[in-house]
């Protein structure tokens, strides 16, 4: 009986399954900061709230 042949091509299947977590989490972190960086560039100047006048005093 002839042994079976090893696989020397490609990655190991460890490798791959380790693959899928950490994409998932280069993925959160440039959704994260992508999201950051356009709230920056769309954060709009503070509101400017001006007093009413003084009414005016009749004598």
């Amino acid at each position: 009986m002839s042994q079976d042949p090893k696989p020397t091509r490609g990655m190991p299947r460890s490798l791959i399954y380790a693959m899928i977590p950490a994409g998932f989490i280069v993925l959160v972190l440039i959704l994260i900061l992508y999201g950051a960086w356009v709230q920056e560039e769309t954060e709009e100047p503070p509101t400017v709230v001006e007093e009413p006048p003084e009414p005016l005093e009749l004598e």
